[in-house]
This record gives structure tokens, C-alpha cells and sequence, in this order.
């Protein structure tokens, strides 16, 4: 529970008696004025900053571990209003700005930004990798899509990398090792379709122009024999269409992806131009 110090003055607690508590360890000072009546947890911290500064805005990773997009912070971060400053704890960042009013909203009953804002500005403070992650696993799930195109539109701060973003993104595919093959192969200037159907056959990735389908397989691949025998008929029909097709473990996308794209990339364009792919 967050208690203010002029809340607490209000309930007739003497300025002593705060001060005594505080030494005693009942009463947390998390910021200036504000303290905590136990041990302070995530969302009393963020409870804390809306008390201390009732201007700020949850935002970046604290707003997007809120609405389950990221693991808890061991940073927190908010914005407040261009003109205001304020020294912060070290457990505490604090960015200047003022933000539209369209970009807010409520999660559990703190003033953060909408999901997609949210995802603009953790792209602006995560490594490249965590951002690739965290737009394969969000866009089209917990973040709309057409709210993320309306942010390109109508905003500079940070478009470019959200436009890159979408550009990169693997929208379609299934699992994490796809999401990582599909992005890779696109760095490289190959965009395939996900997921796509070739007559009956649903294939993880297809380059119709090479006639390649690539295929990421699981720990579960070959785990049944009906499986096997069902996917040795599959191979073979898509064979004898022409179609060549490369396989790869899930364990190789994670422990030599640039190996196993590259190796993909270079069949495919070899196909492109006329070329066996050996």
C-alpha cells in the first residue's frame, strides 16, 4: 500500500511519528514523500512514481511488462511533461517529453501508454535481438497490427525503426525458430511466404519463384511413425513437382542460424537464376 506524506499527515500521523516508523522499517520511503506500508513489490514501485508525480505516465518496459509483453523491470520508467525535472533513484528513469493524449490509457489501474507506443518506445531502449523478439512475439497478438500503421503514419519519433520493423517482422510464422529464420532470411533480401500451401501441403516457408521450400523442424519431428510415413509421401510428391526442399533442426536455427540462412539464401538464388542449387 502507497501512502503520500500529506495523506498520511491528513490521517493525523505526526511528522515524528513518520520518521519514527521510517527508522522502525514500517514505513519504505520509496521517493521523496512517498513510502510504502510493506514490503514494496513491482506495481506498488510503479503505484509509488503515479503518487509522487500524479503527471507521469508508465511507459518503455514498465508499461509493456504490465500489459504482458515483457518479463518484470528491474529498471522502472515513466515520462513526464517536457518542463518537469526531477532526480531520480537508481532504480527509477524518468524521460521528458509530452506525450499525445491518444498514446495513454490505463493498465491495472496505472496511466501507462497503449500497447503500441509502448512497443515504439521499448524499440528505441532494448538491443537489437531483445526488439527483434519482442515485435515476432506482440505485433498481431498483443499489439495491433493497424495501430502500429497508424503510429508510422502520424508519428517521426522512432518510425524509421518501426518501419523497419514491420518490414522484418515474421507476422506468419509459428514458432520462435521460424520467427528467427524468417528474419534472418529477410536481412538478406528474401521474403517468403509463411506457412503456405503448395495443393495439400502446408509448408513453413516457399519461394515460388525457385521453387524451394524450406521446412524448420522440432524436437516432436519423427516422434510418430505415421508421422515419419506421412511426411516421406509428403517429400517425395513435392519432389517429383519439382520443388527442392531444405530442412533444417530447430536446434541448428538456434545454434547456427547464419550458417543455415546463408546456406538457404545461396540455394535460392542459385534456383533464380538457372543454376543447380549444389
Amino acid at each position: 500500500m502507497i501512502r503520500t506524506r500529506s495523506e498520511l499527515l491528513g490521517e493525523g500521523i505526526s511528522p515524528t511519528t513518520i520518521a519514527d516508523r521510517c527508522r522502525r522499517g514500517e514505513y519504505i520511503r520509496l521517493l521523496p514523500g512517498t513510502y510504502c506500508l510493506a514490503a514494496p513489490t513491482a506495481l506498488t514501485r510503479c503505484r509509488a512514481i503515479v503518487a509522487w508525480l500524479p503527471s507521469a505516465i508508465i511507459t518503455h518496459r514498465t508499461a509493456a511488462w504490465l500489459q504482458g509483453m515483457l518479463p518484470q523491470p528491474t529498471l522502472f520508467e515513466a515520462t513526464v511533461p517536457k518542463s518537469m525535472y526531477r532526480k531520480t533513484p537508481p532504480w527509477l528513469r524518468l524521460y521528458r517529453r509530452d506525450l499525445p493524449c491518444e498514446w495513454t490509457g490505463e493498465t491495472w489501474d496505472l496511466p501507462t501508454t497503449s500497447p503500441a507506443p509502448t512497443l515504439l518506445d521499448c524499440l528505441t531502449v532494448l538491443s537489437s535481438t531483445d526488439a527483434d523478439r519482442l515485435v515476432d512475439e506482440t505485433l498481431g497478438r498483443t499489439v495491433a497490427l493497424h495501430d502500429v500503421l497508424d503510429l508510422c503514419r502520424t508519428s517521426r519519433r522512432g518510425s524509421p525503426a518501426l518501419r523497419r520493423q514491420l518490414h522484418e517482422a515474421a507476422l506468419h510464422a509459428a514458432s520462435d525458430p521460424e520467427r528467427r529464420f524468417a528474419r534472418a532470411l529477410t536481412k538478406r533480401g528474401l521474403n517468403l511466404l509463411n506457412n503456405h500451401w503448395i495443393g495439400q501441403y502446408c509448408c513453413d516457408f516457399v519461394d515460388e519463384r525457385s521453387r524451394t521450400i524450406i521446412e524448420i523442424d522440432g524436437r516432436e519431428f519423427h516422434s510418430a511413425p505415421t508421422v515419419f510415413r506421412s511426411d516421406r509421401r509428403r517429400q517425395n510428391a513435392l519432389l517429383l513437382d519439382g520443388w527442392l526442399i531444405l530442412r533444417y533442426a530447430a536446434a541448428d536455427v538456434y545454434g547456427a542460424l547464419d550458417a543455415c540462412v546463408d546456406e538457404a539464401a545461396n540455394a535460392i538464388r542459385r534456383r533464380r537464376r538457372g543454376k543447380p542449387a549444389h
